[in-house]
């Protein structure tokens, strides 16, 4: 269910201070919430991914949009050169302690839609808390770009819209005046044709905590590998 979002004033510029930054690292990965819960989770999850594959110290991920850096501590265990990318410095400045600093390649500011990086730089790039955010057309944007950037994998994780989740949020919403939930889900089906539509195979599918979160997380292959691996 798209609602219409404003994405340069809902998302573009929505994390350009430090204030909003600090809160953000705040709520998910310090004290006991939600936040942080589930961020464990999908680092957990995201783990076991990453591992099913054979990385060496040649291969390149992007981690886009970085944020404050939630993936970096996970990177620490895996061989990757890394290229941390998000809109906000704000946003960067307080990822810079995350990540290994004998892997970390390089911060660059960028909008995910159009990053300005060379097609096929990447033989992974990890999208996380990002699709859920933004309207269809910037859904689709940002799916092409990342299929532009990887050579091989890319994660990215999204808002599902279902009847139990919706009636999950106008209970929480009559519960808890504050709660919001993500602006633009989408139903897993509709986000895994566009997934298909840009070149990738999504091979697996699931949702970080399920019916307690609306976030499933899709790991995609380029089809062009795919197809050379029966050939």
């Amino acid at each position: 269910m798209q609602k219409h979002v404003d994405y340069e004033t809902g998302t573009l510029k929505a994390y350009r201070s430090k204030q909003r930054a600090s809160e953000y690292k705040r709520y998910n990965s310090m004290g006991l919430t939600w936040g942080r819960f589930s961020t464990w989770r999908e680092q957990r999850l995201l783990s076991r991914e990453l591992s099913r594959y054979a990385w060496s110290s040649d291969d390149n991920l992007l981690d886009i949009p970085c944020g404050t850096g939630i993936l970096g501590k996970l990177l620490h265990f895996f061989p990757f050169q890394i290229v941390a990318s998000d809109i906000s410095p704000e946003m960067m400045e307080l990822a810079k302690e995350e990540y290994p600093v004998d892997k970390l390649v390089e911060f660059v500011q960028a909008d995910i839609t159009k990053t300005g990086f060379d097609a096929g730089s990447f033989a992974c790039v990890v999208a996380l808390g990002f699709l859920h955010r933004v309207p269809l057309e910037i859904k689709r944007a940002t799916l092409h770009e990342i299929a532009k950037l990887t050579n091989n994998i890319a994660i990215v994780s999204c808002a599902v819209d279902t009847p139990l989740q919706r009636i999950k949020h106008k209970v929480l919403s009559l519960v808890r005046k504050k709660h919001i939930p993500a602006p633009c889900p989408v139903r897993l089906k509709e986000i895994v044709i566009e997934c298909e539509s840009v070149g990738f195979k999504v091979v697996r599918k699931f949702m970080i905590v399920p019916f307690f979160s609306a976030v499933a997380v899709l790991v995609l292959e380029k089809k062009i590998l795919i197809n050379k691996k029966i050939n």
